[in-house]
């Protein structure tokens, strides 16, 4: 019985932690003009900004450029994070998840301090208050940058940068195949390589132009016919 080669086999092996380095956030027409206001604030004389934006647009991403830039610390759970008041510039992840009573008193504790502060999380940084007026003011009147859904270029290197990242092989040209024929949203994007994934796990080969055009139809096409 002819064994496997490596070319063929896919596992499914659970995928290993994203690399959020500066080399590694692709930059395009969509998100430039963020991805330079960001990155300005560590020296700005704001004390707070907001990153926002649809989910797998790269909030999270960006949120640790700024901080590695300025020395910072992140903090993904606010509840459990241990927040120091010697950080200069703390990053809070998935802010629409945050305690907002909790997150209300950290804004005002370390803008009083003179340390500055960066949040980001999914939608309109008004959203993440939970009904407390007083966070919502200050969430609306802060700064903000958004990370938008992508343009073709956008898309074709998020799916490209989610299939390394998965470690997942692929043959030549299957991003710049599905990048114009699914949604340009980066969900989009995330269920494209999802299904991709599974389907080349079961099958045991990698991601060819006939899987990926498999995926699309199955996951898109079926339900706009639908």
């Amino acid at each position: 019985m002819p064994l496997q080669t490596p070319d063929q086999i896919a596992l499914d092996l659970p995928p290993p932690p994203p690399a959020y380095d500066r080399a590694g956030f692709v930059i395009t027409g969509a998100n430039s003009a963020a991805f330079d206001v960001a990155l300005r604030f560590a020296s700005s004389p704001e004390p707070a900004i907001a990153v926002c934006g649809p989910t797998g647009a790269g909030k999270t991403h960006l949120l640790h450029i700024v901080a590695a830039e300025a020395r910072g610390a992140i903090v993904h759970d606010l509840a459990n994070g241990r927040v120091s008041n010697d950080v200069t510039l703390l990053a809070i992840d998935d802010a629409q998840r945050a305690d907002p009573s909790a997150l209300l008193d950290l804004i005002q504790a370390r803008r009083s301090g003179g340390l500055k502060t960066v949040l980001a999380g999914a939608g309109r940084p008004g959203a993440w208050a939970g009904g407390l007026r007083d966070l919502r003011t200050r969430l609306e009147a802060m700064p903000s940058v958004e990370l938008g859904e992508p343009d073709e270029e956008l898309l074709q290197s998020l799916i490209g940068a989610r299939f390394r990242s998965l470690q997942l092989r692929t043959r030549k040209g299957v991003a710049a195949y599905a990048a114009p024929r699914i949604p340009r949203t980066c969900l989009a994007a995330l269920r494209f390589v999802e299904g991709a994934r599974a389907e080349s796990v079961a099958s045991g080969r990698p991601v060819s132009l006939a899987l990926a055009k498999k995926v699309i139809e199955n996951l898109f096409e079926a339900g706009a016919a639908a």
